[in-house]
């Protein structure tokens, strides 16, 4: 398989990979600081007492605390799919048609991208998270810092942060995605009988989805205040779209290739059966197999999925798109909780 060798990976990565760290231990870190750093403004500027008061003020603490969840969330998810996508060539790696030399540069490339791809695709994510206010507030309010409240002051300084992360996490997702499907299509030794040796290929397809389900459930939360902001339904909405998009292509991406392999070596295999009917029936064959078992085999092969997904990991991915709704339906029931706290 031809393969352009990158090796660059951001410090975040690496420091997630570097014990004692972990991507949870990164993520909380963060978010502490992060966290940390927003009790502390608020408490200077002694806006808890309006944040209490509900309204727009607790709204946009809210909205606050969700995108700080996110700027923590991210660089763990992007270390999560690096290490996933390792984890799936080491599992697949018995399987593949290539040198111990070709499988060292495939160990080697895992989670390596080339760095001006990356960073343009970090660049694209922060002209998109700044651009975030001109959709949700109308101009010149969309960055006069001066008249806005603090916690909305706090989301525009965020912005940039969570676009940078997000686009990184977008590319290396989809960039991981295809070099597994190179691999499922150029290397993998398809056995009809035993599709189950391309599972790990599937259970990166499925973790993929999951960390795309994380970034779903923290987005939910923004939709109990949507209406902070007049633009900002629209915006949640069209964030909530391409991530439900991006959580479907993370699962089927890394099995497209094997999902080629699967319909060729189909497709071989049933003509090879059709040949061999064909001269055992005009007696140019010795029959080595009979009529009956070659017309069973052909049905089995002509019945084989060529997509290796079963029941149970379509039930998964059915299950993971069903945590942002029960993230948004907890949101909206805590708000109401506090309300009746509150009074």
């Amino acid at each position: 398989m031809s393969e352009v060798r990158a090796a660059w990976s951001p410090w975040t990565q690496r420091l997630a990979e570097t014990p004692p760290w972990s991507p949870l231990r990164l993520s909380l870190a963060i978010a502490c600081g992060l966290g940390a750093a927003f009790v502390a403004l608020e408490a200077g500027l002694d806006r808890f007492p309006l944040v209490l008061a509900g309204g727009h003020t607790r709204g946009d603490f809210r909205v606050a605390c969700v995108m700080i969840a996110l700027v923590a969330y991210l660089p763990a998810a992007y270390a999560l799919a690096v290490s996933g996508a390792r984890r799936a060539l080491e599992e697949i790696a018995p399987t593949l048609r290539c040198t111990p030399a070709e499988l060292a540069a495939l160990r080697e490339r895992a989670g390596c991208f080339d760095a001006r791809a990356l960073r343009g695709a970090g660049v694209l994510g922060v002209a998109l998270g700044l651009s975030t206010p001109l959709a949700t507030n109308p101009v010149p309010d969309s960055y006069a810092f001066w008249a806005l409240p603090p916690e909305a002051d706090v989301h525009r300084v965020l912005l940039p942060a969570l676009g940078w992360l997000g686009g990184r996490f977008v590319y290396a997702v989809l960039a991981e995605s295809r070099w597994l499907s190179r691999i499922g299509r150029e290397l993998v030794q398809v056995d009809l009988l035993d599709l189950r040796l391309l599972a790990p290929l599937v259970h990166q397809g499925l973790r993929q989805a999951l960390l795309c389900a994380g970034v779903l459930s923290l987005l939910a939360l923004t939709l109990v205040d949507v209406d902070i902001a007049p633009g900002l339904l629209a915006v949640t909405g069209a964030c909530l779209a391409a991530s439900t998009a991006l959580s479907a292509a993370a699962l089927a991406l890394p099995v497209r290739g094997a999902h080629q392999a699967i319909a060729a070596a189909k497709r071989a295999e049933l003509e090879r059966c059709t040949e061999e009917i064909r001269a055992l029936r005009a007696g140019a064959a010795s029959g080595e197999r009979s009529l009956a078992d070659l017309l069973a085999w052909r049905s089995y092969v002509a019945a084989l999925p060529e997509w290796p997904f079963d029941a149970p990991t379509l039930l998964r991915f059915a299950l993971y798109g069903a945590i942002p709704l029960g993230s948004w339906l907890g949101g909206a029931l805590v708000e109401k909780l506090v309300d009746r706290l509150l009074g």
